[in-house]
């Protein structure tokens, strides 16, 4: 009667140390894991918006055509900016007033094309149509190419 008490510890014990070393083998192949990149492109989109601006909404819906998102995917990031908040963007490390400040944005809805040095490639004032804004990426974000929907001169940068 005594064995079977000493085996039922020695079992689980046996148990916890096959669950420990599961555990450090699932820790050490996560640290082996190369670390994701920040992003790939070298274009940010910064979306300047108001909320409640008609015009905002109208660009915002154009931004999530799904046409224009597989444009933009992998190639550009889009980052929305509310032009009021002073809560600050991890991104940035500053509020949408400081940021709109920095970029001199004085109206929304502004797009601003930002290149590889924070370099300022673009700046758009005010709602564009679908078209316009399709031609805005085609031209000025690089690896578009001849895709679906770009007309004209391409890979400008």
């Amino acid at each position: 009667m005594q064995a079977e008490w000493l085996a039922c510890p020695l079992q689980l014990i046996a148990i916890m140390k096959r669950i420990r070393f599961t555990i450090i083998f699932c820790i050490l192949s996560l640290l082996a894991l190369p670390a994701p990149k920040a992003f790939s492109s070298e274009i940010k989109m910064l979306f300047f918006y108001r909320i409640g601006c008609s015009f905002c909404t109208q660009m915002e819906k154009i931004i999530n055509e799904p046409d224009i998102k597989s444009l933009l995917l992998g190639r550009a990031q889009v980052i929305r900016i509310n032009m009021r908040s002073r809560k600050k963007m991890p991104a940035f490390g500053k509020g949408g007033v400081d940021l709109a400040k920095e970029f001199k944005v004085y109206g929304a809805p502004t797009i601003i094309l930002v290149g590889t040095g924070e370099k300022v490639l673009l700046k758009i004032p005010g709602a564009l149509t679908k078209q316009d804004f399709r031609d805005v990426v085609c031209q000025y974000v690089p690896g578009i190419g001849k895709k679906k929907g770009c007309v004209g001169k391409t890979d400008a940068l």
